[in-house]
């Protein structure tokens, strides 16, 4: 009974993860191409989205917005106050300095493909865990390390984190490969060649990805540049095209997979 409600908490688990990484990716590229859409679809609302700032209506409120944005910009405005309290907040968002290619690119790219290859571990991981319990697992503690591995790069990846996930996935590549073509000796059922399927090549695509990006920020010491997009969504917007284009295909494969009945 005990490991019959410890396989079912892991089986609801595993799905709870892959079905939210779904939804978080369609979540993802419906912000990235929605504005882009009604730009071209409907120009007339982006006035309404995003309003200019209104004009001055006389030489007061002109002085009074001279003064605002010299505070903004911290910049001596010359009335002899501190900074309203009003202004505060603005005061303290300063312009950031632009992000560089790896933070707008290569970052990116290693994020997508290690939820991407997160979300096909925990379906397939769900899948097992009935018939092969330690196998199931062993997928689902896969697409878990890989989720909690985005979710520190978001933070800023360091030099550590981005050579683990290197290693690790360019290992579980390696252990894939094995057990595709010499099978794995020493492990129950495992032990001929398996056939490929669609789940696992998927898995192994994104991984690749995430491994060549891992190897680019270790040669170009990028380490400490975090994705644009931990600024927030608004940030997405500086994310190279590319990036974009890998977000939405991404999402949209996994999507589909997961939603056709593709044997796992």
């Amino acid at each position: 009974m005990t490991a019959w409600t410890a396989a079912s908490g892991a089986s609801l688990l595993a799905h709870g993860v892959h079905w939210t990484i779904v939804l978080g990716g369609t979540a993802g590229m419906v912000a990235l191409v929605l504005p882009s859409a009604l730009d071209r679809l409907a120009p007339g609302l982006a006035p309404r989205l995003n309003p200019a700032p209104a004009t001055p209506r006389d030489e007061h409120e002109r002085r009074v917005h001279e003064v605002r944005q010299r505070l903004v910009a911290g910049a001596p405005s010359g009335v002899p106050t501190a900074t309203p309290f009003f202004l505060a907040g603005a005061a303290a968002r300063r312009p950031r300095p632009a992000p560089s290619y790896d933070a707008r690119l290569t970052a990116p790219l290693a994020l997508v493909a290690a939820l991407a290859a997160a979300g096909v571990h925990a379906a397939v991981g769900a899948a097992h865990l009935a018939a092969q319990p330690l196998l199931g697992a062993f997928f689902l503690a896969c697409g878990l390390a890989q989720l909690a591995w985005a979710a520190h790069t978001l933070q800023g990846p360091s030099v550590g984190s981005v050579r683990a996930a290197l290693l690790g996935n360019a290992g579980l590549v390696a252990v894939w490969l094995a057990s595709r073509t010499t099978g794995l000796p020493g492990v129950p059922g495992l032990g001929e060649p398996e056939p490929v399927g669609a789940w696992d090549l998927l898995a192994v695509g994104w991984q690749l990805v995430l491994v060549a990006a891992c190897a680019r920020l270790l040669a170009r010491g990028a380490t400490a540049t975090r994705p644009a997009a931990a600024a927030g969504p608004a940030a997405w917007r500086e994310w190279q095209p590319a990036a974009r284009w890998f977000l939405v295909g991404s999402a949209l494969v996994l999507a589909l997979t997961s939603t056709s009945g593709v044997a796992t």
